[in-house]
């Protein structure tokens, strides 16, 4: 066994209601201090569903919702113990990390493991094995931004605790727990994404699934060159277990959104983009319009008069069109909104750095036209034929002849963006996906408490369903 981090706490049980089936126990290790995070005293009316009086219990029965799900859907005769606590987390008024999760301990080896040396999540190692194999450690720890919502942490974007899913303008906590709690329960990989080198040298059993087509090899079979170079492989990464790819059909719809740019013939053809989180999904037949470039007042609220931080000042000619901007400063929802308030019928925002067009994350149910990122290189296209003076006329819209969030053959697309995202990278799925999955880079306001494919995933790693349960 070999323990990845350290945490102690005092266990606070939420243990699943006990059935006939082996259904798993998931218990919860409160880490907070007395009157801080999940103990936080603050009076709270109840919502959504959750009836606690404090923002602390609040907290603290959502988490327990979560992990009531999961519960009902595994089998383990061995309890799962997660570490939870509220506490700071990387923050910036337009974004934040919602929370981080992962295994404390993983082993390889034990008896009973399916794989020879191959790492497993400690919770699945303790299934696999039937036993405790790390009887005074818990298995995972997740931990959850206390400072949500405020001015300099996505700010007006808090946590909901109810479990109705009508969290508005805010981020849903059950949501952002499943994810979490995922992630520890074998929703992850150990590689470093940014040298390819294997964790003390022995895959794991998830990477074990990945398959790069470009490269033709699974992942353990890569040198570390090879797996750097998968790592931001965009679209050429897919998950090979059979569970997952016979749910595929079950979860993804036909249509990969994207631009086809239909004039000038030069730069004619159909370009990825990144979705938004906020605003209505790409469709079939789509918004076509002249493309063009809107601008706004260079000033402290963003410094280039391409970024559409403030109101758009050639509103006339964007009126109509499909507007595009450039990426900084301000948060995506501000440049979009700027955009519609300007007439526009959709947005463009080109990313301002090298790699893979940008996801769009954020909230804002005023937003009505269809947002997409661009990639710096394909938006220099654009602006060369703009500034070259010859009319572009795009589509923003799908190509139905995909599953959006599948390859050509049907394998689940995982994420691997150009430049790699330590922590986002491989152990997610790729965000092109629709309708969205619980294990995106992010969580979309649109999501229900359903675990979609996250759950054949963890029955492709050896975690055996609830009898009975759903397949």
């Amino acid at each position: 066994m070999f323990k990845l981090l350290s945490a102690f706490g005092i266990l606070i049980v939420f243990a699943a209601t006990a059935a006939a089936d082996p259904v798993a126990q998931i218990e919860l290790v409160n880490l907070n201090a007395a009157n801080v995070g999940l103990n936080d005293p603050t009076p709270a009316a109840p919502v959504g569903g959750n009836p606690g009086t404090t923002l602390g219990e609040q907290r603290l029965l959502a988490l327990q919702h979560a992990a009531d799900i999961w519960a009902s859907r595994l089998r383990s005769h061995v309890p799962v113990r997660i570490q939870v606590a509220f506490a700071p987390r990387p923050c910036a008024p337009t974004a934040a990390v919602l929370a981080s999760a992962g295994a404390i301990w993983v082993d390889l080896n034990f008896k009973r493991a399916p794989l020879e040396d191959t790492w497993y999540h400690g919770a699945l190692a303790n299934r696999l094995a039937k036993t405790d194999l790390a009887p005074e450690d818990d298995e995972l720890i997740a931990l959850f931004n206390i400072n949500l919502g405020s001015a300099d942490c996505l700010a007006g974007s808090p946590f909901y605790y109810g479990f109705d899913g009508n969290e508005g303008n805010g981020i849903d906590l059950v949501a952002t727990a499943l994810h979490e709690f995922a992630h520890g329960l074998g929703f992850s990989q150990f590689a470093n994404v940014s040298t390819g080198a294997l964790f003390l040298g022995v895959p794991d059993v998830y990477n074990r699934n990945l398959f790069d087509t470009t490269q033709g090899r699974f992942w353990d079979e890569m040198t570390d060159a090879q797996r750097q170079a998968s790592a931001i492989n965009d679209w050429n990464v897919v998950w090979t277990g059979q569970r997952v790819t016979a749910a595929v059909p079950r979860f993804l719809d036909f249509g990969v959104p994207g631009l086809r740019i239909n004039d000038p013939d030069d730069i004619e053809g159909f370009y990825k983009v990144g979705t938004a989180a906020f605003g209505p999904p790409l469709g079939a037949p789509g918004v076509t319009g002249e493309i063009v470039v809107a601008l706004d007042e260079a000033n402290a609220a963003g410094p280039s008069a391409s970024d559409g931080c403030t109101i758009i000042l050639n509103a006339a000619e964007v009126a109509g069109k499909v507007a595009m901007v450039d990426r900084g400063t301000c948060a995506f929802t501000v440049k979009t909104k700027n955009l519609q308030d300007a007439g526009a019928i959709g947005a463009i925002i080109v990313n301002n750095a090298a790699g893979s067009a940008p996801q769009l994350g954020g909230a804002d149910p005023t937003i009505t036209i269809p947002a997409v990122g661009f990639s710096m290189t394909d938006g220099a296209l654009i602006k060369a034929e703009l500034a070259a003076m010859i009319t572009v006329n795009g589509t923003l819209g799908v190509d139905e002849s995909r599953r959006a969030g599948a390859n050509d053959d049907g394998l689940a697309l995982m994420n691997a963006p150009n430049p790699v995202q330590p922590g986002s990278s491989i152990s997610h799925w790729d965000p092109v996906a629709s309708p969205n999955l619980l294990m995106e880079p992010a969580i979309n306001s649109d999501l229900s408490h359903d675990l979609d494919l996250s759950y054949p995933l963890m029955l492709d790693l050896g975690w055996l369903r609830k009898a009975n349960g759903p397949p």
